[in-house]
């Protein structure tokens, strides 16, 4: 669907502003976010298994940066942080208990701030267009700025604008027989197997073969099906395990009743495992098609290609399954691979760490723009192109966790610092506790890491407070309001497994437990 027309160029492209190339043309952009891809599950970071062979053709030709942190381990923030290379407690969206705030019985506005890569670009007289598949990018959540088109694709039953509302209705009046009839209607909307990539990738490649061809663009392609439940088509479901015959069938994966727990038998969790590396093996090779596109289109040596993703998935390595439960790496570690053909190096690893912060400081470089707001990501093409080396700064990694008792919630906050990761967790006025992974002795995270005292981890906290602080109190909020989530939202999330929902935040609390809470000090 188309947002708006075209604005009038900025002053700043009128004056001449240029893209990091040589020439001085701009480039396309293609960002691609892989939701639930782990980077320890990719072919080209090492996995044992050919899970990515067009991500990995995709490194061969460019540049793969080793170790990419995430600003958390769940969707909505960590996409708001890739688009704005804002970190959390900039940007001001932790939980999406935000959008059910109430004071005086009226929902209060949810404190999102920064600016969109995407408003930067499109002032630039860049063509914009998102196409995603999951309910958390929705413009509901403050995305869809500076993109002509923003759509969501791949919808579900229970997502679809018409066919959810419908469904909820006959439920709610025990209608059987009409429950019936819609699913007969809909039948791929009540399919959990039934992907959603292709449609998202099939909306892509229309709108290259229609868009101007004198317009750089910037796409955003947003796929999700790498998502549980673990069930991608044949031959992908069994393309990893295909001796399998026990009850795991990649389904249920967060019910009540789930057989996927910590005590699974281990040639069960290996099956589970597989079917999440057949999806990503599916996703992959709907991307090829993305790919071959560029190529087919004569675009291919004008596009900045980054594929990335918001978060990793966790089989039981520190005790959870899923995501949104901590902060190791199986959570935040993503990948981070480009590809710009004339400007950036082929066959190129980066040493050291980078985040999902920097994402859009490297496009605005690379396109000549400004972000239009302070960010304490930075671009990444001088390490990719070997003129500066990767230095150690400072990644920090957010969550809440609420338990079934009401209550504070726990907070995490893991700092990244080069191959060293501090751990840091508080519930309420508690003290801070912390521990110490060294990557470069324990690369999994697998041991008991190394206890941090006041000393150790109060200086560091501190710092980081002062400098996302200092960031946070130049940002202005952004102008109108969020839409609280309705009841119908809440069963949409819950039908994927996101319960937490359900609660809601009194007067003030968000303020102080989602954003001053996570790095400043308690008021």
């Amino acid at each position: 669907m188309s947002r708006r027309a075209k604005p009038l160029l900025t002053l700043a492209l009128l004056l001449g502003a240029c893209s990091d190339t040589e020439s001085g043309k701009r480039p396309n952009v293609l960002l691609v976010s892989i939701d639930t891809l782990r980077a320890d599950h990719v072919s080209a970071y090492g996995y044992g298994r050919e899970t990515t062979p067009e991500l990995d053709a995709l490194a061969a030709e460019g540049v793969r940066f080793e170790r990419c942190i995430s600003s958390t381990s769940w969707t909505l923030p960590a996409h708001l942080t890739m688009l704005t290379g804002l970190p959390i407690s900039a940007h001001g969206v932790c939980d999406d208990r935000l959008w059910t705030r109430v004071q005086n019985g009226k929902p209060l506005p949810v404190p999102l701030r920064g600016r969109f890569i995407s408003e930067a670009l499109d002032e630039a007289g860049y063509a914009t267009a998102g196409f995603y598949s999951w309910k958390y990018l929705d413009d509901q959540f403050g995305f869809g700025p500076g993109f002509e088109t923003w759509e969501w694709l791949g919808h579900k039953f229970f997502t679809h604008p018409e066919v959810g509302p419908e469904f909820q209705r006959l439920q709610d009046a025990g209608d059987v027989d009409g429950m019936k009839a819609l699913l007969a209607k809909h039948p791929e909307l009540f399919d959990d197997a039934h992907p959603s990539s292709p449609e998202v990738i099939d909306a892509a490649l229309a709108w290259l073969d229609e868009r101007k061809a004198d317009d750089p663009f910037f796409l955003f392609v947003h796929l999700f099906d790498a998502h549980d439940p673990y069930v991608p088509p044949a031959p992908f479901d069994t393309r990893f395990d295909p001796d399998y015959s026990g009850p795991i069938d990649g389904r249920r994966i967060t019910t009540p009743d789930s057989p996927v727990r910590a005590d699974m038998a281990p040639r069960d969790l290996e099956n589970l495992v597989a079917r999440y590396d057949g999806g990503i093996a599916y996703v992959d090779s709907e991307l090829g098609r993305l790919f071959a596109a560029l190529e087919r289109l004569g675009l291919k040596e004008d596009t900045l290609v980054l594929v990335t993703s918001d978060h990793g998935e966790e089989f039981f390595e520190h005790g959870h399954k899923t995501h949104r439960r901590q902060l190791h790496l199986e959570s935040v570690g993503v990948p981070l691979i480009a590809r710009w053909p004339g400007e950036l190096p082929a066959d190129t690893v980066v040493p050291g760490t980078v985040g999902l912060v920097d994402v859009a400081p490297t496009i605005a470089a690379a396109c000549g723009v400004e972000l239009g707001t302070a960010s304490p990501g930075l671009s990444l093409l001088p390490f990719a192109r070997g003129e500066a080396e990767n230095g150690e700064r400072t990644y920090t990694s957010l969550l809440l966790l609420f338990g079934d008792a009401p209550g504070a919630p726990e907070r995490l906050v893991a700092l990244t610092r080069g191959a060293q990761r501090d751990f840091l967790s508080t519930r309420g006025t508690a003290p801070w506790t912390g521990v110490r992974f060294d990557l470069a002795l324990d690369p999994t995270e697998s041991g008991a890491g190394t206890p941090l005292v006041a000393d150790v981890y109060e200086p560091a906290l501190a710092g980081v407070r002062t400098a996302l602080g200092r960031l946070r109190t130049g940002l202005p909020q952004r102008s109108g309001s969020l839409p609280p989530l309705s009841a119908h939202d809440r069963r949409q999330l819950a039908a994927m497994g996101y319960s937490s929902a359900d609660g809601e935040f009194g007067e003030g609390d968000a303020n102080r437990l989602c954003i001053d809470g996570c790095v400043w000090p308690d008021e």
